[in-house]
């Protein structure tokens, strides 16, 4: 290689230098030959005419003496010249007086090789010159031009050899200066490819090539430096590779490992040289190869530019181990065929923290039963293994009055009454059936057999017996009860989330039916379940569309029949159905909750209605009177009531709430507090349907009310035929309210009043204001006010009863 880069830069030298001769030096020596040929012929020619002066001169005493003899030796002398062709000498008169020649042949002298100088010969005699003959010389012309040819070839002859020399020189300079260096910059590289070390070149100058070696050597440095950090970068990608807490592994093509980490056989169990060359497939749990070779063929085909998925792999000593395989492709084809740059990913852990959150996700964090969801998946689960020959079963229930143990004893206590309930009810279960707790104090069970139906009532019989027992609270004994709903499968639904809406039903329809005790699902109660859904619809499009409306019931003076008051009545009318009977929405909105927005509406109506009448001199001494809800018993009540009273400018003591008897076996702890604080403000409380709750004498006395109203049932008592014993009965009772309210010092409004007959009579037993048809319809207010006059009682300030949420009558 070197002795051929030798050659090849001398050659390159060489046939450079020869180019640059010939194309410069060639003209120019061609030139230098003609122009110094030329002049050296007309210097010759020059140095003859020189010879001819002299030699004229020299004659012209000889032919002025006519010394002949010394005229012909003088002619030959002149003759020896070896470049003259003859010599001619003529006297003044043209008369050859001398000649010689030096061709033997005088009369074949061809012109073209002869040059003829012709002289006249003058001699001066007394300061007169005297012509005196003439001297002809002829030339060889040739012999000029061959001699100023032979001296312009000595001058060739020496550029040539000098042109030569400096050829030579400059070989040399080039092989020590050039040559030398490019050969060991060549040396070094071949040295370098050879060995992989890298070599420097042993030059050194400050010409082009010192730099181009310097830049070399600095190269080499530079590439020394990049190698030692990709060594170290490939020790470190190594390292990571073998050592990194993933399993790492290559396959080809067909499936085969050609690459795994170290980490990868530690978690594994496997030795390299049990695994390099076999197909990955092999180790795939054989349920999962087919899933396996799906999702490989996707980048195979180039569907995907990565894969992800999960399987099983089967370790070294036969343990199976979730995996989340991760590949992605190798572009680069050239590289030992690779296909894929794969991750293994262990996620046992993974999986078993998920199936963890599953369960908690599923599960009820303070009974560890079943959540809605788990136990609606357990209930699909059965529903869809269930087939023609099992029943299902499912008892929904929820613990009666269970808020007033958390309102009053504390969440901790509610707390720990659930946990009691899951722990008894627990025990009465079999293996197979399904407990699940939905949230507050709803339960779940799911049973599922042959004989499912009486099992289920027989399992509703014991809880309710169960939960009887008196409960410690640690000093103090609770005794609680549960109401609960029954529905089957497929009976009652098709569907998990059917069956439990059925169950729901019934257990809502035991909770109105008394509590304690159990219900089976009944169509009926699904068409009545119907029924309240399209009723909750209704009511949220009226309050929306402002469809409710507050119409309002004189209260009038029986004796004058003059209107002292009215009580304000919610109607709902609708503009396709007229006006809605109140019971049903108002049942409706209480049990959605509804029934608190539904309040604040009556009492703004309510406010406005007595805002309205107040602005009439007439009516200024008239109340309002307005049913209200035990929903609406809340702390922040008093507060709302005296802002609303404010915004309106409406005395407190002309709004009467009225409460019922329901509302007060609430038995709410704060219910008393709150109506005092009602009554601070100036409104008065009226107990409606007085008569028909199960311990009314002893509300009276807890509860600071102002006016107590007979239930209508009471006056339709009084058109009994006269002596009858229900006529008796109800005069008596009539009687016995009436004192027991004077004596109490509470008003007596009696309601339901329809004929003269039963005024008459309430007259008579001292009932002195009274409401019902006899007196008017509850309508709207402008209507009401049309046909009824005002008058100025002589009636206790009947501090207005706060607002009832739900305004109907």
């Amino acid at each position: 290689m070197l002795g051929l880069i030798r050659t090849s830069t001398q050659r390159k030298f060489l046939a450079i230098m020869f180019a640059a001769l010939i194309a410069v030096n060639g003209p120019l020596l061609v030139t230098f030959f003609i122009v110094t040929k030329d002049t050296l012929e007309r210097e010759m020619i020059a140095k003859k005419r020189v010879l001819l002066d002299a030699n004229s001169k020299a004659l012209s005493k000889v032919l002025w003496d006519f010394d002949y003899e010394n005229l012909r030796k003088w002619t030959v002398a002149i003759a020896n010249d070896r470049d003259i062709f003859s010599i001619e000498i003529l006297d003044d008169n043209d008369k050859r007086l001398a000649f010689v020649s030096n061709n033997e042949n005088e009369t074949n002298i061809p012109e073209k090789e002869e040059a003829l100088f012709s002289k006249e010969i003058t001699h001066a005699v007394d300061g007169t010159d005297h012509v005196v003959g003439t001297l002809r010389i002829r030339f060889m012309s040739d012999r000029i031009s061959n001699a100023a040819m032979g001296e312009v070839g000595k001058s060739v002859i020496l550029f040539i050899v000098s042109t030569i020399s400096v050829l030579v020189a400059a070989l040399i300079a080039n092989r020590f200066m050039i040559t030398r260096p490019l050969l060991r910059l060549n040396e070094a590289i071949e040295a370098t490819h050879r060995s992989g070390t890298r070599t420097k070149v042993d030059w050194s100058s400050s010409d082009e090539l010192g730099r181009v070696t310097s830049a070399f050597n600095e190269m080499q440095d530079s590439l020394d430096q990049d190698e030692a950090k990709l060594l170290k970068a490939n020790k470190r990608l190594a390292f990571l590779y073998n050592n990194t807490p993933v399993m790492l592994y290559s396959i080809d093509r067909e499936d085969r490992i050609i690459k795994v980490s170290d980490y990868w056989l530690h978690a594994t169990g496997y030795s390299r040289k049990n695994v390099i060359g076999r197909k990955f497939r092999e180790f795939i749990h054989h349920e999962f190869k087919e899933e396996y070779l799906n999702n490989r063929s996707l980048l195979s085909t180039g569907r995907n530019e990565t894969l992800e998925f999960t399987s099983v792999f089967e370790k070294a000593d036969g343990s199976q181990l979730d995996v989340l395989i991760t590949e992605a492709k190798d572009y680069d084809d050239s590289s030992s065929g690779r296909r894929s740059l794969s991750v293994m990913t262990d996620i046992c852990k993974l999986k078993a923290a998920e199936a963890e959150i599953l369960r908690q996700a599923r599960t009820d964090f303070l009974t560890g039963l079943l959540n809605r969801e788990g136990f609606a998946d357990r209930l699909n689960t059965a529903i869809e293994e269930a087939g023609d020959t099992l029943e299902i079963a499912v008892l929904f229930f929820d613990l009666d009055r269970f808020k007033w143990v958390n309102d009053n004893l504390g969440h901790f206590a509610g707390d720990r009454v659930l946990q009691s309930v899951s722990r008894e009810v627990s025990h009465l279960l079999d293996e197979g059936d399904c407990f699940g707790r939905f949230g507050g104090d709803e339960f779940a069970i799911m049973l599922s057999s042959n004989a499912v139906r009486k099992r289920a009532v027989e399992l509703a019989t014991r809880i309710n017996r169960v939960l009887n027992k008196p409960i410690d609270l640690g000093g103090r004994t609770l005794q609680i009860s549960a109401s609960v709903g029954i529905s089957f499968y497929p009976e009652n639904a098709m569907n998990a989330e059917d069956l439990l809406k059925a169950s729901d039903v019934a257990m809502y329809r035991q909770k109105n039916s008394g509590r304690n005790g159990h219900c089976v699902f009944n169509e009926k109660f699904g068409r009545e379940a119907a029924r309240q859904l399209e009723v909750k619809e209704v009511i949220s499009e009226a309050l929306k569309n402002d469809w409710f409306e507050l119409h309002f019931q004189p209260i009038v003076d029986l004796k004058s029949r003059s209107t002292i008051g009215f009580e304000g009545l919610l109607r709902l009318v609708h503009p396709g159905k007229g006006i809605l009977p109140p019971l049903e929405y108002i049942r409706a909105a209480e049990q959605t909750g509804g029934i608190l927005e539904i309040g604040d509406l009556v009492l703004e109506l309510g406010l406005q209605a007595l805002e309205r009448l107040h602005s009439k001199p007439e009516w200024q001494s008239t109340y309002v009177a307005l049913n209200f809800s035990a929903a609406q018993f809340l702390p922040d009540l008093p507060a709302n009531l005296a802002q609303k009273l404010s915004a309106h400018s409406i005395d407190p003591d002309r709004l009467v709430l009225e409460i019922t008897e329901t509302t007060l076996m609430q038995n709410n702890m704060g219910l008393a507090s709150l109506i005092e604080d009602i009554r601070n403000l100036g409104c008065a409380f009226a107990l409606d349907d007085f008569g028909t709750g199960f311990s009314s004498l002893s509300y009276m006395n807890r509860f600071p009310v102002d006016t107590v109203k007979i239930d209508s049932s009471f006056i339709s008592g009084l058109d009994e035929t006269a002596g009858s014993e229900r006529a008796n009965k109800t005069h008596a009772l009539i009687e016995a309210i009436v004192g027991l309210s004077k004596r109490l010092e509470l008003n007596v409004i009696a309601e339901g009043i329809e004929n003269e007959e039963q005024l008459r009579c309430l007259i008579e037993m001292g009932v002195e204001t009274g409401q019902g048809f006899l007196f008017g319809k509850a309508e709207p207010l402008d209507t009401v006010l049309s046909g009824h006059t005002a008058r100025q009682p002589e009636i206790m300030s009947l501090p207005d009863m706060k607002l009832s949420n739900t305004g109907y009558g």
